[in-house]
């Protein structure tokens, strides 16, 4: 099966930070949310994020990198640039850093991934252009002498582009699943577990769960489809079993990554 030398995917975040009541968000990232390429180590691929002014006002944002990882306990860091280990942000150059974009328009952000030659890469390597609102680009009117002053918080507003790159023929794809949970209530009853990418290349798993009781007979098939995980990442699954009889179960967990293996694990659950 053939693949391709080099595949560099972009996944919008949208991200939104101390948020108060009311609040609008001043630009807003139209891109799409995945970008593929394909490239040989050394060549220089470009592309464009599109920033839209949702309001009647000039506003500014600013855009910069940061490095960027989660958990599956709902952690998630935002790092200088370069601070991990798998860090591609030393690839990426931005232009520009800053924008000014007109009421009700789109202005268009290049971008190129300029990929290293000589050097024994290997994986996934990623990082995040980060697109944050500044605010009004010009000040509004004054008030009037003896009018009244009202302060308040205005909220932040930032998304976040992925940028991933992942070198075809190097790397290997591995999950291991781990904190696998039982719950059961008079509602119904579900299985948790945690999905967790321990090769070096990224990978998009299909999740699959097939429930079997005491004497082998199937109780129950789930499937599910998550987003790129990273390399050393991992995200929370759960399946809602529904309002099945008490009793012994046995579990097949499996995930499918992409690639020419599967991964799965079996566990006894007493529901």
């Amino acid at each position: 099966m053939n693949r391709p030398k080099l595949r560099i995917s972009l996944a919008l975040l949208g991200l939104l930070l101390a948020p108060a009541a009311g609040a609008r968000a001043q630009v807003a990232v139209t891109s799409p949310a995945v970008q593929e390429h394909d490239a040989r180590p050394g060549e220089r691929y470009q592309g464009t994020i599109r920033v839209r002014n949702t309001t009647g006002r000039p506003q500014q944002a600013r855009i910069y990198l940061a490095d960027y990882a989660f958990q599956a306990d709902g952690v998630t860091r935002y790092g200088a640039p370069g601070s991990s280990p798998r860090s591609n942000a030393a690839w990426i150059t931005v232009s520009p850093s800053s924008v000014t974009v007109p009421a009700g328009q789109e202005v268009t952000v290049a971008y190129s991934v300029a990929v290293p030659e000589g050097r024994p890469l290997a994986g996934t390597f990623w990082s995040m252009v980060m697109v944050e609102a500044r605010g009004d680009a010009a000040p509004a009117a004054g008030a009037a002498r003896g009018a009244r002053v009202s302060l308040g918080v205005r909220p932040t507003i930032r998304y976040g582009v992925q940028v991933a790159t992942t070198i075809a023929g190097t790397g290997t794809r591995k999950a291991e699943f781990a904190g696998t949970r039982a719950e059961g209530s008079a509602a119904g009853k579900a299985l948790e577990f945690d999905v967790l990418n321990s090769g070096d290349l990224a990978f998009r798993p299909a999740l699959r769960l097939e429930l079997f009781d005491e004497q082998g007979a199937p109780a129950g098939k789930f499937e599910a489809k998550r987003g790129l995980v990273y390399p050393g990442t991992s995200v929370r699954q759960r399946f809602e079993l529904g309002a099945l009889p008490a009793g012994t179960y046995q579990a097949l967990v499996v995930a499918d990554t992409g690639g020419d293996e599967v991964f799965g694990a079996r566990y006894r659950l007493k529901l």
